[in-house]
């Protein structure tokens, strides 16, 4: 058997030991880099197995290293890594698998590469669509500072196409730009946003661009589709009843000091009935904002169209093939309405705080303490993007992690699983979404984190969102992933360059760095 999986050499004194789990890392090979993976090793392995007799219809294709954790909870890396091959489910036989397993070992010792296996499974990519004013962030001793986070101005919020509302197909919103001049050359007030082509239409392989003429149909986009909004409400209703409950025990906490009341100056007493009393004036407090937010939201926003935020500018066809990287270009850009962002806009700025603690955050970023660290927690939780990871930087891993290996850590914030980290890989996956072989694109990989509280990179819903580093730079727009039983094990995202790229073609005034929604009249003078 072919690199088997390992048995604990310590067993279990019980009839049945555990089976390992194995967490996925980025190869982080001495000779396998990205330009021989991508110009040689790869296109062969593809060729291989796109050889008609074989049967073999690949999906995605990607080598990493796997770990287990020993009995102290460390990592303990495999000493060769694995070239992960998904195949499109029910297409592709199990004896073709294997009897491609020794062709494709030649072609990797070809290149002097031995320490490699091969591991097939089945499995497709799949699109990560999911099912008044913006408000403002506020301080994080508002009891609605993290619930509110689907209705502010923050990358990463819920949206959904009008036309696509009733089937719950929702995304995410990826970055914000000012477009500087229409294309007439005029100067242009205009906010625009963008995310995937296949969030703002069903249309995917059609053209479009919002002409502007006298009585052309705009392309709505809402904030929070119906399911969203329902997950919202519950939210805020299910933390109204714990500060009730909080209330009424803080309450009856204090009754008991108020009623044996020392006859003798006590210091103790004093501190602790002070301290009862302010719990509950915020209890009190925060039972009255969060029933006064329920009151908003209903009478507010529940209506669908009080949710519109702007309107699809331009969408292209998804397509894999527009040059010879084969990058996937899935984008969709909209306008935003200027009465719904004007006074609350605040650039590209993703809100941390809510998931996970300030030291969560730090550790998830720089995870090797002995490595420099750039990332800097904002003391108002709003972290900005700017400038991007051009196409060198994302196959040279620039720290370490706790193991000492080189590697890369990003995160996202999606309307699905809200802020989440997760490794990226530096060599690109090569997918393909037919069984044709036809469809073939090369994207940024991100691997789970791998711990129960991280959970999944990302789930249907995410797409869209923008996957930036420690740095606050751009690294890939999230359209897909390769789920697996409930899991999404797989993040694939268009490297972040050739967003931008696609972006400055068409709006070649593009600014993605201011902080307000409009210049000032002394600035803009």
């Amino acid at each position: 058997m072919q690199r088997p999986f390992p048995i604990p050499e310590e067993r279990s004194t019980e009839r049945y030991s555990a089976t390992p789990v194995k967490a996925a890392h980025t190869a982080n090979h001495p000779i396998l880099k990205n330009a021989l993976w991508k110009g040689s090793v790869a296109p062969e392995i593809i060729a291989l197995c796109n050889e008609t007799s074989r049967g073999i219809h690949v999906s995605t294709m990607l080598p990493v290293r796997f770990s287990t954790l020993d009995k102290h909870g460390k990592d303990v890396f495999d000493d060769h890594i694995v070239l992960w091959i998904s195949v499109h489910p029910g297409n592709t036989k199990k004896t073709s698998c294997r009897d491609a397993n020794g062709p494709i070992l030649d072609i990797f010792a070809k290149y002097d590469i031995h320490d490699v296996a091969v591991h097939w499974i089945e499995g497709a990519m799949e699109s990560l669509a999911g099912p008044p004013e913006m408000m403002p962030v506020t301080r994080d001793t508002n009891p609605t500072h993290w619930i509110r986070r689907a209705l502010t101005a923050v990358l990463g919020i819920p949206i959904v196409a009008q036309d696509m509302a009733d089937k719950d197909l929702q995304g995410s919103l990826g970055l914000y730009f000012h477009r500087g001049k229409d294309r007439h050359g005029n100067k242009s007030k205009d906010v625009l946003a963008v995310t995937n082509k296949h969030v703002v239409s069903e249309k995917i392989n059609d053209d479009y661009k919002y002409s502007g003429h006298h009585g052309e149909r705009k392309q709505y986009i809402r904030n929070c589709g119906r399911r969203r909004f329902e997950k919202l409400l519950n939210e805020a209703r299910a933390l109204l009843a714990e500060k009730l409950e909080d209330a009424t025990l803080f309450a009856e906490q204090l009754a008991e000091p108020v009623a044996n009341q020392p006859e003798e100056e006590d210091p103790e007493y004093n501190r602790d009935l002070k301290d009862k009393e302010q719990q509950l004036q915020k209890a009190q407090s925060d039972v009255g904002v969060l029933d006064e937010f329920l009151k908003l939201l209903k009478s507010t926003w529940n209506d669908a169209l009080d949710r519109i935020i702007g309107w699809v500018d331009w969408a292209p066809k998804i397509a894999n093939d527009a040059d010879s990287r084969r990058y996937t270009r899935d984008i969709g850009v909209m306008t935003l309405e200027r009465d719904k962002f004007v006074k609350n806009f605040k650039g590209n700025v993703v809100y941390l705080a809510g998931k996970f603690t300030r030291a969560e955050i730090n550790a998830c970023f720089y995870p090797n303490a002995a490595n420099p660290s750039v990332f800097k927690y904002p003391k108002d939780h709003l972290f900005r993007l700017s400038g991007v990871v051009g196409p060198v930087a994302l196959s040279t891993p620039y720290f370490v992690d706790k193991n000492n290996n080189p590697c890369f850590i990003v995160a996202k914030a999606g309307q699905a699983t809200d802020l989440t980290f997760g490794r990226q890989s530096e060599l690109e996956a090569y997918t393909c979404r037919d069984l044709e072989g036809l469809s073939v694109s090369w994207e940024i990989a991100v691997f789970n984190w791998g711990s129960n509280k991280h959970s999944n990179f990302s789930a249907k819903g995410d797409s869209g969102s923008a996957i930036f580093n420690a740095e606050g730079k751009l690294v890939a727009l999230l359209h897909s992933g390769m789920p697996r039983g409930t899991s999404n094990h797989v993040t694939f995202g268009t490297p972040g360059h050739y967003v931008m790229e696609l972006v400055l073609q068409y709006y070649p005034d593009a600014d993605f760095s201011r902080l307000k929604f409009e210049e000032d009249e002394a600035t803009a003078a």
